[in-house]
């Protein structure tokens, strides 16, 4: 078991000893004042010793490693079980709600003892601090599923607080709120809910990198002294700790495969031994002569200043051998037509510089 799996199961097992404790007190509690907030607030604590044992579940079976069906390993897992408590969640708030719903209208006055405010008024600061525990293991750890849980654990002892509250107010006003308080802690329930399925959902179906990382990966790069460029950086995530790339850099052609060998090699284990990417570096090459082909080449720089949907021309080289002229165009993804822009500078290409053949990689801007 690693490290990283280890602290996540950690926190998922101090999750699920708190929360059954919590449970026992509450319900008691609840039972025997006739409190529906209070026994609503325990069956919360409920799904909650099961969003713990996903999380646990989820660092387990994330942390197995790569297999011939999924030669990038399990990473994933930990998103899934994300939204696993997402869902969870959703449940409590929901459930919550229709059941705090008809107390509105129909409350039952509660008898609370001061012992079983006392008891409550820990249950509150004991989830509050778990909360905090939670989510900075998460972040720590880059585990969405942690995060999910302490964002969970938070609303559960603001939760709680409202329990408190309503008793009180009970308690000393003999206005019984409970049912108000149930539907309005039931909705923000339901609103944490959705915002962390939303963004498992979003890192499932795939984020752009982080800014952040792939400018240091770049700024990396070109450190070496034979780089002339860094382009086409894209980063793939299977999971927080499971990160692979690709990018072209540009060399003068008139480096060896030998030379080309020992800089890919070297720059792939830097940027693995900083950033833990393991990362597939390409090559362009640079003209270190034709300089009669620096007239195409400042026609792709007017052309990209009159179509602001073309964000960088790269990769350029000139084969005069093979009357062959190529280069690659990236372009911003509100680019509608973009097949159609390409053809539009080849057949200007073609007209103004003929007896080249052009050849055109469309890009995306797939990274900062």
């Amino acid at each position: 078991m690693s490290t990283r799996e280890q602290k996540i199961v950690k926190v998922g097992i101090v999750g699920i000893f708190m929360n059954v404790t919590l449970v026992v007190i509450k319900g008691t509690i609840g039972l025997l004042s006739g409190s529906i907030a209070i026994l609503l607030d325990a069956l919360n604590n409920l799904t909650d010793i099961l969003s713990a044992l996903v999380t646990v579940i989820g660092a387990k079976l994330a942390s197995r490693a790569p297999d011939k069906n999924h030669p990038y390993g399990h990473g994933r897992l930990e998103d899934v079980s994300a939204f696993l408590v997402g869902l969870i969640i959703l449940a409590a708030g929901v459930g919550a709600v229709v059941e705090a719903a008809p107390k509105i209208l129909n409350s039952t006055p509660a008898d609370y003892s001061p012992l079983s405010l006392i008891f409550i008024a820990l249950a509150v600061v004991t989830k509050f601090v778990f909360s905090r525990y939670a989510e900075k293991a998460g972040k720590t750890l880059d585990s969405s599923s942690l995060v999910a849980t302490g964002a969970d654990a938070f609303f559960d002892s603001l939760l709680s607080l409202s329990t408190l509250v309503a008793a009180l107010v009970s308690l000393f006003f003999s206005i019984h709120i409970e049912g108000f308080v149930g539907v309005i802690i039931g909705a923000f329930i339901i609103k944490t809910s959705i915002e962390i399925l939303s963004e498992t959902i979003k890192s499932l179906v795939g984020l752009r990198a982080s800014g952040e990382l792939t400018q240091k990966i770049k700024q990396t790069i070109r450190r070496f002294p034979e780089v002339d460029g860094v382009y086409d950086l894209m980063i793939h995530n299977y999971g927080p700790v499971e990160l692979f790339g690709s990018v072209h850099i540009q060399v003068e052609d008139k480096m060896t495969a030998k030379e080309i060998h020992r800089l890919t090699r070297d720059i792939s284990l830097k940027v693995y031994e900083k950033y833990g990417v393991i990362l597939t570096v390409g090559i362009y090459a640079k003209n270190t002569s034709l300089k009669e082909f620096s007239n195409i080449r400042t026609a792709l720089d007017r052309f990209m200043k009159s179509h602001p949907e073309v964000l960088q021309v790269h990769g350029f080289y000139a084969d005069k051998s093979t009357k062959t002229v190529a280069f690659d165009l990236v372009l911003d993804f509100s680019c509608q037509n973009k097949e159609k822009l390409r053809d539009t500078l080849v057949s200007d290409l073609s007209k103004n510089y003929p007896g080249y053949k052009y050849q055109v990689t469309l890009d995306l801007d797939a990274s900062d």
